[in-house]
C-alpha cells in the first residue's frame, strides 16, 4: 500500500512537471522513484504513462500547444532511457519479440514502453517504432523467424491496418504469436475479429500472457545466487544511504563480522536477520532478494 502511495505522489508531480515544461523537476522525480527502490515496470506504468495520457488530454482541450506537448514526448523517452540504462535484466529467455507501430501509426511512445518491458524481462527484442508498414513488418518477422510480434495503434480507425497484419503474420510458415494493443483498441466485436492471440491495451498483462503462451518458465533461483542477490542489494543500499557495516549492524541489532559475510553472500541467513536489515534499511525482504 505504502509503495502505491508513493507511486501516486510521483505520478502527480511529474504530470505537473510536464505540464510546467520543467524537465528538471521530471528528472527528479525519476532519480527519487529509483532511490526509493521502485522498479521501472511501475515507474514505466504507474508514474510516465498516465502523466502522458494527462498531457494529451490537455493539449486536445487545447490546454497545452503541439509544443509543448512533444516536449513532454521527448522528455519521458529520455526517462525512460535513464531508467532502461539501471535496469538490470533478468535472466534471458530463449525468445525473440518484435514491437512496432502499425503503418500509419506516428506514436510509439508506447512501443517503446512495451519493447523495454519486454527487454527487462530477458527477452530479444527488436523495437521498430513508429508507421512501420506491413510489407516490411512481415518479411522482417519471416526472416528473424521472430517467435511473437506486438503491435500497437492509438486510434480504432487503424483496426484494418492491423487486422490485415496479424493476418500475414499468422500466415508465415512458424506461426509467430501477434499482440495487438494501445489506446485504440475499445471493446467491441470489430476488435474481436483481428485475429490476434491478445488484444490488451495492458503491457504488463502482454509480458505474462506471452511466458504462458510460449510455455515459458523461469529456473528456480539456487540458495548460492539469492544469498549473493541479497548480500548485493544490502551492501548496495547501505551505500547509498552513507553508512558503515559497523552502523548498518548496530540499526540492525546484528554483528558486524556477520554482516560482512552476508554482503559477501557466504552467509545462509535467517529470515528473522533478513527481515532486521531489511527494517534498518527501511526497505521489504522482497526488494532484497530482487536480482534487479
Amino acid at each position: 500500500m505504502e509503495r502505491m502511495i508513493e507511486a501516486e505522489l510521483l505520478r502527480v508531480r511529474y504530470t505537473e512537471a510536464l505540464l510546467a515544461a520543467d524537465e528538471r523537476e521530471a528528472e527528479l522525480v525519476v532519480v527519487d522513484a529509483l532511490r526509493r527502490g521502485i522498479e521501472a515496470e511501475p515507474i514505466y506504468l504507474e508514474i510516465l504513462a498516465p502523466a502522458l495520457v494527462e498531457v494529451g488530454n490537455a493539449w486536445m482541450k487545447g490546454d497545452l500547444s503541439i509544443a509543448r506537448e512533444h516536449l513532454a514526448t521527448s522528455v519521458t523517452l529520455d526517462q525512460m532511457a535513464h531508467v532502461r540504462d539501471g535496469v538490470r535484466r533478468r535472466e534471458d529467455v530463449d525468445a525473440d519479440v518484435v514491437v512496432a507501430a502499425v503503418q500509419g501509426e506516428h506514436h510509439f511512445v508506447a512501443t517503446r514502453m512495451i519493447a523495454d518491458l519486454f527487454l527487462f524481462d530477458g527477452w530479444n527484442v527488436s523495437h521498430l517504432g513508429p508507421d512501420t508498414p506491413t510489407e516490411d513488418l512481415v518479411e522482417l518477422v519471416d526472416e528473424r523467424q521472430s517467435d511473437l510480434v506486438v503491435l500497437s495503434l492509438s486510434h480504432p480507425d487503424r483496426a484494418s491496418i492491423a487486422q490485415e497484419a496479424v493476418g500475414r503474420l499468422k500466415a508465415l510458415d512458424h506461426h509467430p504469436a501477434v499482440f495487438v494493443g494501445g489506446r485504440g483498441i475499445p471493446a467491441g466485436p470489430e476488435f474481436d475479429e483481428l485475429g490476434a492471440d491478445l488484444i490488451s491495451s495492458n503491457p504488463a498483462e502482454a509480458v505474462r500472457t506471452a511466458r504462458e503462451l510460449l510455455g515459458i518458465r523461469r529456473q528456480r533461483p539456487s540458495l548460492e545466487s539469492q544469498l549473493s542477490t541479497l548480500g548485493r542489494r544490502v551492501q548496495a543500499l547501505r551505500k547509498e544511504r552513507g553508512w558503515s557495516q559497523q552502523r548498518l549492524a548496530e540499526a540492525a541489532g546484528l554483528d558486524r563480522t556477520y554482516l560482512g559475510t552476508v554482503e559477501q553472500g557466504r552467509q545462509n541467513i535467517t529470515i528473522g536477520a533478513a527481515l532486521k536489515l531489511a527494517d534498518a534499511l527501511e526497505t521489504s525482504l522482497l526488494e532484497l532478494l530482487d536480482p534487479r
